[in-house]
């Protein structure tokens, strides 16, 4: 697994598990993506894109429930 995906409703939170899935978030999202310890937070609008490139990178999630 690569990626921990924590839906909040309105704020989606995801953790990288590795280094690996830390450096693509970093290449990936913008600079002033917020960031809530070692997760990125994003609007629920944007996050079935990021995770479709998330997997069309060839890295997998886990989304919570």
């Amino acid at each position: 697994m690569d990626f921990a995906i924590e839906n909040h409703g309105s704020i989606v939170q995801l953790f990288p598990l590795h280094d690996a899935a830390t450096a693509w978030a970093e290449q990936h999202l913008p600079d002033d993506c917020p960031r809530l310890g070692q997760s990125w937070c994003v609007e629920h609008r944007f996050a079935p894109p990021i995770i479709d490139g998330i997997v069309a990178d060839g890295l997998e999630v886990q989304a919570d429930g």
